[in-house]
């Protein structure tokens, strides 16, 4: 196949979903250069430009990223952007035994997978909410290779802290305004009947911390654009703690809000809990999961169960 077939090909099949690439004629032109073993991958997936159809053409490199993940590494290829648009790529490996954590999060179309390392670089592929299925395809592969060693002693804290007090019932009482979080879930364990809910909290209105000169602004714009601090799951089972929420923690407005994220963080990689207040939000906590030079966070309500629970893991219990 010639260069111009490959591209027209290419273009014929264009769209925003996410496919996988099993063939070597299935790889798009821009990455046919990179030493490829699709023999000795797992899954291989091709992420489509964020444009429409109509806007595309034959001659555009029509994928941003190439993901490919063997036994030992996940590899993402990104077609470069902006000034250093020279029509190549840029190669990230990272192996699974570096990565500590992984999050999926989509607001209706607008998708994203963030991959932490321990030495702390992230790693992003955003995507089309429309085409998901592919996405948990990855998101179930890589949380089997991470999630391979025993907790650490912090690790077992939380297991510990968290089977003390695991009520799955309340866990996934979150009122009707969040039926659709409790359900993604309930969707989750069926693939892992594993996955123990152990505590979730209700959503709730937040003010911001103001000082006297500040506070009057606050409450204008609270007044016209209230934040909410969204429902949150906390669940986990031998290996993985894994939290629910929706795409960000903090919410603006009063539009409702469809979204759904999972972070998966693996009790192997677990040094740390750390807990304080959050410096924007009164009566939030902010917990601090630290693994190495890296570290995700989870807002909390203040007193919450998932608060006390991760209090306790703090200390060691």
């Amino acid at each position: 196949m010639t260069a111009t077939q490959a591209s027209t090909s290419e273009f014929d099949l264009f769209g925003p979903w996410i496919d996988v690439v099993e063939t070597p004629d299935q790889v798009p032109p821009l990455y046919r250069d990179h030493p490829l073993d699709l023999d000795a991958s797992e899954l291989v997936l091709k992420f489509p430009r964020n444009i429409a159809r109509r806007d595309a053409h034959p001659d555009m490199d029509l994928y941003d990223h190439l993901v490919v993940v063997d036994a030992a590494t996940l590899t993402m290829l990104s077609r470069r952007t902006g000034a250093r648009s020279d029509r190549g790529y840029d190669t990230v490996r990272v192996r699974h035994d570096e990565i500590v954590a992984v999050r999926d999060a989509v607001s209706i179309l607008d998708g994203t997978i963030t991959v932490t390392t321990r030495s702390g670089g992230v790693v992003t592929v955003p995507y089309n909410g429309s085409s998901r299925d592919n996405v948990r395809r990855l998101v179930e592969l890589l949380r089997t290779h991470v999630t391979t060693g025993a907790p650490t002693q912090r690790g077992a804290a939380v297991l510990r802290a968290g089977r003390a007090t695991a009520d799955p019932v309340a866990a996934l009482d979150l009122g009707r305004d969040d039926q659709s979080l409790a359900s993604h879930v309930r969707e989750i364990r069926r693939a892992h009947p594993d996955l123990a809910p152990w505590t979730g909290h209700v959503r709730r209105d937040v003010r911001r911390r103001a000082t006297v000169i500040t506070a009057p602004f606050h409450a204008i714009v609270r007044a016209f654009s209230p934040a909410t601090l969204h429902a949150a799951i906390l669940s986990a089972d031998d290996r993985t703690l894994e939290v629910y929420g929706r795409h960000a923690w903090v919410i603006r407005g009063r539009a409702p809000v469809m979204s759904t994220s999972r972070l998966i963080v693996p009790l192997s990689m677990l040094d740390r809990v750390e807990i304080a207040p959050d410096p924007r939000y009164r009566e939030t906590i902010r917990a601090k999961l630290c693994m190495g030079a890296a570290h995700v966070d989870v807002l909390l309500p203040e007193g919450s169960d998932a608060h006390l629970l991760l209090e306790r893991a703090s200390h060691g219990a």
